[in-house]
C-alpha cells in the first residue's frame, strides 16, 4: 500500500492554503483534500507538468501548471522529503523542469562576471577620474597628513633636508604644489613622491651619487610624479575598491580618510610602465630648461643597476627596466641637443649633502 503524506496546497486562485494528503504515483502525485464547501477534491499532477522544485532546509516546494497562476505544494513531512531525496535522480522528479535553478545560476554567474569585469576595467577608470578631479587643495591637505604619518616613523636628517631643499630651489621650478623634500637616515636605496608635493629621499641613494646632475635628475623625476598626479592616481587605483563609493558620492573627506589610513602603501606602490616613462620624460624636460646635462639621469640609472645587495624600491627601478630607461635617455639626448651651464648653487648644495654632517 502506498504511503500517504501531508502538505499544504495552494490552488492558484486564492492565497488560502489547504491541508492535503499526498500519494506518490508512477507518473506524478495524487493530492486529496476537502475544499471550503465541504467537497472532496482530488488533483492529479502529471510529472511532465511539474516545472519547478525547491528543497530548502526542511521543506520541499513544488509548482504545477504551464500558465500563471501556478498551483503550489509545500511539504515538510520528513518521510516525503526522504523519498524526494532518494528518487530525485531516478523517479518522476528527474523529469521535472528545474527552470528556477538554471535561471538562478545564470543570474549568479552574470552578476559575478559583471562585478569582475567592473573591477578589472571600470574601477581603474573611475579611480583615474577621481584622482584627476580631486581638488588640488584637498590633495595638498591629504598629502600633508600622509607626509606626517610616514615621517613620524623615520629618522630625519635635518641638515641634509635643508641642503636638498636648497638644491631643489635652484632648479627654479614653478609649481602649484608646496614642494617639501625630506632626507631620511637609512641605507635603503629609495625615493618616492607623495600626493600634494611631498618627496622622501633615503640617504642610501645619495651616498653613491657622483654628480649634481644625478641629484637633479632624481628630484626632477620625483617632482614629475607630483606634478602629473601619479602618486594620487596610483593610490586611487590601488584602493579603488574602497574608494568607489566615495568617488560616486563625491565624498572628498571619505577619500582622504581612506588614503591617510593606507599611507604605508606609498612605500610599496609601483608605477606602470607608462607613468614611469612619463615621469622620466618630464624630468628630462626640467633638466633641459635648467641646462643640466641629461647624462645625470643616465648615470642615476647606471648607479641603480650596480645595487645588488641593497633594497632598490620598484618605484624608481623596475617600471620599465633600467636598460630601457637608459636607452630612452640616450634617445632624448640625441634628439634634444642643448647648451649646458655650470650652476654653482647646485654644486654648492650638492657638496653640502656629501659633507660629514653627523
Amino acid at each position: 500500500m502506498e504511503l500517504v503524506y501531508q502538505g499544504r496546497y495552494f490552488d492558484g486562485r486564492s492565497s488560502k492554503p489547504y491541508t492535503v494528503n499526498i500519494t506518490w504515483l508512477n507518473n506524478g502525485l495524487l493530492i486529496q483534500y476537502t475544499n471550503d464547501a465541504g467537497e472532496y477534491v482530488e488533483q492529479k499532477w502529471n510529472s511532465q507538468h511539474i516545472h519547478h522544485t525547491q528543497l530548502s532546509g526542511g521543506i520541499v516546494t513544488l509548482r504545477y501548471g504551464e500558465i500563471f497562476p501556478y498551483q503550489q505544494l509545500e511539504v515538510t513531512d520528513g518521510g516525503f522529503i526522504s523519498r524526494y531525496r532518494r528518487e530525485y535522480n531516478t523517479g518522476f522528479l528527474s523529469k521535472i523542469s528545474l527552470t528556477g535553478v538554471p535561471l538562478l545560476f545564470t543570474l549568479v554567474v552574470g552578476v559575478g562576471l559583471s562585478i569582475w569585469l567592473a573591477y578589472l576595467f571600470l574601477l581603474p577608470v573611475i579611480a583615474d577620474y577621481g584622482a584627476r578631479v580631486f581638488p588640488k587643495e584637498y590633495e595638498i591637505e591629504m598629502g600633508g597628513k600622509l607626509y606626517e604619518s610616514i615621517l613620524s616613523e623615520e629618522h630625519i636628517d635635518t641638515a641634509k633636508t635643508e641642503a636638498i631643499n636648497g638644491f631643489f630651489r635652484q632648479l627654479a621650478i614653478k609649481s602649484e604644489y608646496p614642494v617639501r623634500i625630506t632626507v631620511v637616515k637609512n641605507d635603503i636605496v629609495n625615493a618616492f613622491a607623495l600626493p600634494g608635493g611631498g618627496i622622501v629621499v633615503y640617504d642610501g641613494i645619495l651616498k653613491d651619487m657622483k654628480s649634481a646632475d644625478q641629484l637633479a635628475a632624481l628630484l626632477s623625476h620625483e617632482y614629475s610624479h607630483v606634478e602629473l598626479k601619479h602618486a594620487t592616481r596610483n593610490m586611487f587605483r590601488s584602493l579603488a575598491g574602497y574608494l568607489f563609493i566615495s568617488v560616486l558620492f563625491s565624498d572628498v573627506n571619505g577619500i582622504a580618510a581612506v588614503l591617510v589610513e593606507n599611507a604605508h602603501q606609498l612605500r610599496n606602490l609601483s608605477y606602470s610602465r607608462e607613468l614611469e616613462t612619463e615621469a622620466d620624460n618630464n624630468g628630462l624636460q626640467i633638466l633641459k630648461k635648467n641646462h643640466v646635462s641629461a647624462s645625470g639621469m643616465k648615470a642615476l640609472f647606471e648607479q641603480l643597476k650596480k645595487e645588488d645587495n641593497v633594497q632598490v624600491n620598484e618605484l624608481i627601478s623596475t617600471h620599465p627596466d633600467l636598460d630601457n630607461r637608459i636607452k630612452n635617455v640616450e634617445l632624448f639626448m640625441k634628439k634634444n641637443p642643448y647648451p649646458l651651464q655650470v650652476n654653482d648653487s647646485l654644486l654648492y648644495y650638492f657638496d653640502e649633502l656629501h659633507q660629514p654632517l653627523w
